[in-house]
């Protein structure tokens, strides 16, 4: 078994200086190549336009590039294609159908997200970050697949014939930017995904809603698992409590404990945490080409009591020399927590240069703090854009709308007529929703108001949600 720390290609990356004079001689990184784990930088990471975010998405699942929509040369190809002695009339027609009052292409047929807007860089990095860990082949044949064929309605037809013809990108296997490290999310979205592609009316109500959720399920779940460095997995998902919009919210309830204020916490070692797996990816070995904490910790152990050793004393020289790259932090004041102080020194001494990164960013001891609150400040600004809600004294808590909460309904009941009420709070579960007890009573009075809830008894087992139209 091999394991060694390439301290060149680890000097590289971080831009290692080797001039005395200079106070910070060390650049930290948002991840190599192929091997980042989120879209975002030290930098700007906000999305404006989300639509734009929606269109990069769906031309990278589809293999397009992009090419900007002008409707006045859409309206000529129009009509070039259609034969009519009235033909303002009839672009009066088709303007009315399918675009809206700003001028924009309405979202008829699920080819038209190819023409949406590219937006900036960030929208961008995004998409391509939540097709690379969330697209599979299948996925992208299927979307190329629906994609290129004609509809069968008249008018349907002729706009798609109409349309600029999108340039295929140029390879189909490029060199990747990201890395999946949750697979397990990767196949619900899968199946979820294959679900609206069956009809492209839902295809098109839901389109945007699968992706937004998605991107947040996978976020999140990354954040907590990221914080869980070397301690044991004990849920396949972790338990995340959401609220819905049409309820009051206490301290007391695990909907405020284990919501937003638990993820919450976690984000300021977020940038931490993305430079400690970025040192370790620098472990050469012949397992695993990208290196979770997890993979760190099963190569170790299949190393013999001196090979380990000397795997710890490698990193412990890592942490001795980063500290020193740093010379604008004032050392002498961090102090050391472990996690599990049974854990093998190799454990030990990757959490020690762990907690080295995460000190030098917090605010008072050196000027980068604000590079770390960047980092997640993406993040941050969509999940309060579209699934947290402010409650005076208690802050933020995640929050679904009645709209979000019949979307993941639709998405749990799938082809089936009706699905036990216990059964469907378990497959919400499965995608990253979780209700306490008084927010489950609140969903389930929504579907008796929908009626949709089939009761042959006040028994949960006895439940059945029909599937919502």
């Amino acid at each position: 078994m091999k394991l060694h720390l390439n301290r060149e290609t680890l000097n590289n990356e971080f831009k290692v200086k080797n001039d005395l004079d200079q106070k910070v001689r060390l650049t930290h990184t948002s991840g190599p190549k192929g091997k980042k784990l989120l879209p975002y930088t030290a930098s700007d990471n906000v999305i404006n336009k989300y639509q734009a975010l929606l269109g990069n998405f769906s031309r990278e699942v589809s293999l397009k590039k992009y090419e900007e929509f002008d409707k006045e040369s859409f309206f000529k190809s129009i009509e070039k294609n259609v034969e009519s002695k009235e033909s303002d009339k009839f672009l009066t027609i088709i303007n009315e159908l399918f675009f809206d009052e700003q001028g924009e292409l309405v979202m008829s047929h699920p080819f038209f997200f190819n023409y949406l807007e590219e937006g900036g860089n960030n929208e961008k990095k995004v998409a391509l970050f939540l097709k690379e860990v969330l697209a599979s082949s299948e996925i992208i044949d299927k979307v190329s697949k629906l994609y290129n064929e004609r509809p069968n309605n008249v008018l349907l037809s002729l706009l798609y014939a109409s349309l600029p013809a999108l340039e295929e990108k140029t390879k189909r296997e490029e060199s990747k930017e990201y890395v999946c490290i949750l697979p397990e999310i990767k196949e619900l979205f899968k199946e979820d995904l294959l679900f609206l592609l069956e009809d492209n009316e839902l295809l098109i109500s839901h389109f945007k809603d699968l992706i937004l959720y998605y991107y947040l399920f996978y976020t999140t779940q990354l954040i907590l698992d990221l914080d869980r460095m070397f301690a044991e997995k004990k849920e396949k998902v972790y338990p995340v409590y959401f609220n819905v919009s049409w309820e009051t919210r206490s301290k007391t309830r695990d909907s405020f404990k284990q919501g937003w204020k638990m993820v919450s916490a976690k984000l300021s070692k977020l940038f931490a945490h993305i430079n400690c797996l970025a040192m370790l990816n620098h472990m050469e070995n012949d397992e695993y080409p990208t290196v979770t904490y997890d993979h760190f910790k099963e190569l170790v152990s299949s190393l013999s009591g001196e090979q380990q050793e000397e795997i710890a004393v490698d990193i412990k020289q890592l942490n001795k020399d980063y500290q020193s790259y740093l010379g604008d932090v004032d050392w002498a004041k961090i102090k050391r927590i472990y996690s599990f102080e049974e854990q093998d020194d190799a454990l030990k001494s990757v959490e020690e240069l762990f907690h080295s990164i995460s000190f030098q960013f917090q605010k008072k001891i050196s000027s980068r703090s604000r590079a770390a609150e960047r980092y997640y400040e993406g993040y941050l600004e969509f999940v309060k854009r579209y699934f947290l809600k402010q409650s005076g004294s208690l802050g933020y808590t995640f929050n679904l709308s009645q709209d979000q909460v019949i979307f993941l309904t639709k998405l749990c009941i799938k082809g089936k007529k009706k699905m036990p009420l216990r059964e469907l709070f378990i497959q919400m579960e499965e995608r990253g929703v979780f209700f306490d007890r008084d927010s489950r009573r609140h969903v389930t009075e929504l579907f008796e108001r929908l009626n949709i809830l089939e009761k042959k008894s006040d028994s949960g087992d006895a439940q059945y949600v029909k599937y919502i139209l």
